[in-house]
Parts: structure tokens; sequence; C-alpha cells
């Protein structure tokens, strides 16, 4: 039999057995612990360094879809049902070539809406069917299919431009303006600035004279309007993008933009494009308003679609077709309805004359296809061909029309 002392020696033994086991527990645990947190660091930090070296693992040339057409939709506030949309703009991005297209759509554009059975305004759809109806309506509008949307009200527009850190725009006119019912209030100087999101959201909303889109010449096709700053500001929003001091934090400012939109964009695509965005140029992005005018139906004012130019548009802006050249047909002949024939010629090669006029002089022997520096001389030379017209370059030529074609008195009839 053991005696006091033995027992209390035995127990104190077997205690500091068990202490070492406890410790050696311990030891695996924190060991596997710091195994695991090391293990994710290294997988975090392996994945950063792919996106960030060469961007192998997220090559946008792979995807199966070479063009990713993605509807933006602007809102008052989100919290208000039934609000109509007050912008809305096409972006199509050629994942191949790096190409981008950016198409306004004024939100007085007449369209037909089925599931209304009836003829509205496009903005309209927004109250009748949300964001999902106006992505339905934009697309049969067009004629093209709509990958996916992005839909901000004004708070997140802000948001969106002060994360970006600003955008820089030169500010055309002073621009004073109070709603003091809506609680708009604008105040922006003339000049080049960089604008914060409250700044940004009130150049965007300024309405002057010509409203909300205006066709400004019908010769030159330009349109002047708030949907016109709208363009601007979206060309120097990505711009700002797209400047190599911004595009390492691109990732980041996903995340922190993505609680200001409501979109159906994968989280992983909207990573992906992020991380590609060096691989777009603002040298090939296309910008258009959807050609038209104004008029009044059953006393409201609405925005009347060109559809023929329409289509010119679309080809241009969402498939990255060359549009045809603009024309000017001058009868340097003298002979009565001359250039209207030629104009009608052109119309069914596929050109759309946009002036028929009497030249200076009638005395032109040759005809003459007279061109600025810029324009595709490939285009001009197929001219010249059917039109058995010579071609001249003016250095000084700048601006619309593309092309002045003089019919000569070389001219078959």
């Amino acid at each position: 039999m053991l005696s006091p002392e033995e027992v209390q020696r035995r127990m104190e033994e077997l205690e500091k057995q068990r202490a070492l086991k406890r410790r050696k527990k311990q030891r695996k645990i924190i060991s596997a612990i710091i195994l695991l947190s090391f293990g994710i660091f290294l997988m975090v930090l392996t994945a950063y360094y792919s996106y960030h070296q060469g961007l192998t693992t997220v090559d946008m040339k792979a995807n199966d879809e070479q063009r990713l057409n993605v509807l933006f939709i602007g809102i008052d506030q989100k919290s208000v049902s039934g609000s109509r949309a007050d912008t809305i703009m096409l972006v199509s991005l050629n994942l191949k070539t790096g190409e981008a297209g950016v198409l306004a759509i004024p939100r007085d554009t007449r369209v037909y809406i089925p599931e209304r059975n009836r003829w509205d305004r496009i903005n309209a759809a927004h109250v009748y069917g949300g964001t999902q109806l106006v992505a339905k309506t934009v697309s049969e509008f067009l004629g093209v299919p709509i990958n996916y949307y992005i839909q901000t009200d004004f708070e997140g527009f802000s948001k969106i431009v002060d994360t970006l850190g600003g955008i820089e725009i030169d500010v055309e006119r002073d621009m004073q303006y109070d709603d003091y019912a809506q609680g708009l209030h604008i105040n922006l100087t003339k000049g080049l600035q960089v604008l914060d999101g409250d700044k940004a959201l009130q150049y965007v909303r300024f309405r002057d004279s010509l409203g909300d889109v205006s066709l400004v010449d019908p010769v030159t096709q330009s349109y002047g309007g708030r949907i016109e700053r709208q363009r601007k500001f979206v060309t120097a929003l990505i711009r700002q993008t797209l400047r190599p001091a911004t595009i390492p934090k691109l990732p980041k400012l996903v995340g922190q933009i993505w609680d200001t939109v409501e979109t159906n964009i994968p989280w992983n695509l909207a990573l992906k494009l992020a991380f590609s965005a060096e691989e777009f140029e603002l040298s090939k992005m296309t910008t258009a308003v959807v050609p038209g005018n104004s008029d009044t139906i059953n006393g409201a004012a609405y925005w009347i679609p060109d559809r023929d130019k329409l289509e010119t548009v679309v080809n241009m802006v969402v498939y990255g077709k060359e549009p045809p050249l603009t024309v000017e047909v001058l009868n340097g002949a003298g002979v009565s309805g001359l250039a209207g024939r030629v104009g009608e010629i052109l119309r069914q090669i596929g050109y759309d004359p946009i002036r028929l006029s009497n030249a200076d002089h009638f005395n032109y022997p040759v005809s003459q296809l007279i061109v600025g520096p810029n324009v595709d001389l490939d285009q001009v030379k197929r001219l010249s061909e059917v039109l058995e017209a010579e071609i001249i370059v003016d250095p000084k030529r700048n601006g619309q029309p593309d092309i002045t074609l003089i019919i000569g008195k070389n001219y078959q009839i």
C-alpha cells in the first residue's frame, strides 16, 4: 500500500503528463490555424498577382460573347415607386477589339410599348414595368440584344463620381438654376474644373433653352441640350476611369460602387471588366444620340426618331460598322436637275446626300470629290470610280460634310 507521500507524488506526475498532452494539442491547433491562415493569404496573394500580372486568369477575349450590351438607367430616387427614367444610355463593349459605343436615348423618345398596347415616351416604361420593361423596350426599339443593366439614382451617381475622385469637365457656360420644390440648386461657373459628385449631378441635370434634346443643325446632324452634356460627361467619366492611375484601383472601386447601383451583372463579370479596363481605349469609343427631331402629338411633346438614320447609328455604335460618308452634291455642269439625279444615284448605293445645290460656276470640265485629310480615302476612291471624278484633298478642310461632290461636264447623264 502506497504511503500518502507516494500517492501525492504520483498524482503530481500524472498532472504533469496531462498538462504536457494539453500543451502538445494546443500547439497542434495553433499550428493548424497558422498554416490555414497562411494558405488563405497565399491564395489571395496569388489571385491578386495573377490579376495584375498579364491578366491571364481573366482574359476577356476568351468570352463567348463578342459584344456586351449594358443599359444604363438613371432615376430620381430609388425609394419613389413608379418613377420615370431620367437618363437612358446603351453602352456596347467589344470584348475582343476593345472598342466601345455609347448611344444616348432621349427620355421623351416615342416608342411602342407592347405591354401597354400604346405609343408612349420611352421613360414611361419604367413606371409600367421597372428596369426589366425599360430594357425590353429599348432592345425592341433598337433591334439589339441587351445583356445586362445598371440602374442608379441621383445619390448613387454622386457617390460614384466621388469614389472616382471627381471628373474633369470643361463647363461650357455659367449655370444657375433653383427649384425649391425639388430641392434642386445648380450653381456652376464656366471653365475647366474637376467636379465632385454634387457638382457633377448639377452639370448633367441642368437644362437650358434647348431642353432635353434639340436638333441644332439638320445639315450637319448636330444635337444640343441636356442629353449632349450627359454624353459629354460619360466620355469624361470613361476617360477618368481609363487613366493609368485609376485602372489599378478599379477592383477596389467596384466593391465601393456595388452598393450604389442595382444591376444584374454577376460579381465575377464586374471584376473581369474592371481588371480588363486597360484593353479599352478612348480613341476606340463612339458616341451618338438617337437621331430625330422634336414634335407634338395630341398635345404631348415627343422626340421622334428618324428610323433610317437610326439604323446607321446603331450599326456604328453597337456593331462598330463604319457609317457612310456624308456628301453634298453641287451642279458644276449647268445641266438642269443634275444634282438631284446624281443624289438619287448616291442613295441607291448607300449614301444620303445632305445638300443638293449649284456650284459657284458651271464650267467644271471634270467632276471633283473634295475631302479633308482625315477622310477614309478607300471609300472616296470607290466613289470616284463610280462617278469618274478626281479626288482633291484639302488639308484645311475639317467637319461636315465629309465630301463635296462637284459634278463636271465629263459626267455621263
